[in-house]
C-alpha cells in the first residue's frame, strides 16, 4: 500500500459503522508513521495498548463514576453502599481522584462494553485507602472494599466518543489534501492536538514540507453566512493581513490554512460553536508556535471577539 493510500483508505473506512474501530487506529498508527506525527502515532498506539499511568488521557476517557464501599460492622456485612467522595476521610481523599480514568486498549473497553452486569474498578490507591479508613474507625469496623461501578452503556459511550474523536481528525487532517498526497506533519500534530490534546502541553510543531495541500491564498474564501458579526469579519481580514510579517514559506502555508479553516468553520449556513471553538483553538496555537508577533497579539486581541460570536450561536 502506498504511503497516500492510507490516508485514501481511511477517508473511505471512517464514517463505515462496520469498520472495526481496532482497525482503523492501526491505520492512524501507519499514517503517523509516514507522515512523521508523534501526536498521531502516540495518540493510536495509547489507544490500542493502553495508556500509562504517566500519560495524559483525553476528556473522553475521563467519567464521573458513582462510589460504592462494602463494609463490616460486628456480624453485619454490608455491600454495595453508594457514598459521596466528600463522605471519604479528608486525609485518604488524595487515593480517591473526582474522575476516573480509563486507561484500558480500546478492545478491553469494547469488551466491557458488551457485557451485561455492571463493572467494578478500583483506583491505585482504593487499597490503602480503605485499609488506613478501617485504622480510623472504632472496634469490629472494617471498609472492606471500595469501587467505582460503572454500567456497560458508559463504557459504551466512551468506546463511541473514540470513534467520533477519530472522524473528526480524519476529517480534518484530510481537507484539501488532493487523494494522491498527505498532509503535512505540522496539520497532522495539530489537529490532534485539537481533538484529543497533546503529549508536549499543547505544543504545536510547525514546519515540514508542504506538499500536497492546496493553498488557496490570502483572502480567497468569502464569509457567506450574513449573520457572522462584522467585528469576526474584520478579525479574519486582520489575521490575514499578518500573513506578510510571516518570512518562513512553510510556517506562512501553516499559519493561513489555520486561517481558512477557521473561516470555513463561522461561514457555513448553520455554525456549529463545538467546530468554531476547535478551529480558533488551532489558530491559536498554530500563532503560538509560530511565534510571529503581529500574529500572536492578533489572535490575542481577537480572542473576546470569538468568544462573543460563540455566545451567539449557543
Amino acid at each position: 500500500m502506498a504511503d497516500a493510500d492510507i490516508l485514501k483508505s481511511l477517508r473511505e473506512q471512517v464514517l463505515d459503522e462496520s469498520e472495526p474501530l481496532v482497525g482503523l487506529l492501526r491505520k492512524c498508527l501507519a499514517l503517523g508513521a509516514v507522515t512523521d506525527s508523534g501526536e498521531l502515532r502516540a495518540w493510536a498506539t495509547r489507544e490500542l495498548k493502553g495508556y500509562p499511568d504517566d500519560a495524559v488521557v483525553p476528556e473522553y476517557r475521563q467519567l464521573h463514576a458513582p462510589l460504592f464501599v462494602d463494609t463490616m460492622s460486628g456480624p453485619t456485612y454490608t455491600t454495595g453502599q453508594q457514598i459521596d467522595r466528600i463522605q471519604v476521610p479528608k486525609d485518604l481523599r488524595q487515593f480517591v481522584p473526582e474522575k476516573l480514568h480509563l486507561r484500558q486498549p480500546i478492545e478491553d473497553l469494547e469488551q466491557m462494553a458488551s457485557r451485561e452486569k455492571t463493572i467494578r474498578m478500583t483506583g491505585g490507591g482504593f487499597s490503602a485507602a480503605t485499609a488506613m479508613w478501617s485504622e480510623q474507625l472504632d472496634m469490629f469496623q472494617q471498609v472492606t472494599a471500595m469501587y467505582y461501578s460503572i454500567l456497560p452503556s458508559t463504557i459504551a459511550g466512551i468506546v463511541g466518543m473514540a470513534r467520533t474523536s477519530l472522524v473528526e481528525i480524519v476529517i480534518d487532517m484530510a481537507k484539501d489534501v488532493p487523494l494522491n498526497s498527505l498532509p503535512t506533519r505540522a496539520r497532522v500534530d495539530s489537529v490532534v492536538q485539537v481533538h484529543v490534546g497533546s503529549n508536549d502541553k499543547y505544543q504545536v510543531n510547525v514546519g515540514g514540507d508542504n506538499s500536497g495541500i492546496i493553498g488557496q491564498g490570502p483572502g480567497s474564501m468569502q464569509i457567506q453566512n450574513n449573520s457572522v458579526p462584522k467585528e469576526l469579519v474584520d478579525l479574519i481580514e486582520k489575521l490575514r493581513g499578518t500573513l506578510s510579517q510571516i518570512t518562513d514559506d512553510e510556517q506562512r502555508a501553516d499559519a493561513e490554512q489555520a486561517i481558512d479553516d477557521f473561516e470555513e468553520s463561522v461561514s457555513e449556513d448553520d455554525p456549529k460553536p463545538e467546530k468554531v471553538k476547535r478551529r480558533w483553538a488551532l489558530l491559536e496555537r498554530v500563532g503560538t508556535a509560530l511565534g510571529t508577533a503581529v500574529l500572536t497579539q492578533t489572535v490575542k486581541e481577537g480572542a473576546p471577539v470569538v468568544t462573543d460570536y460563540l455566545q451567539l450561536l449557543m
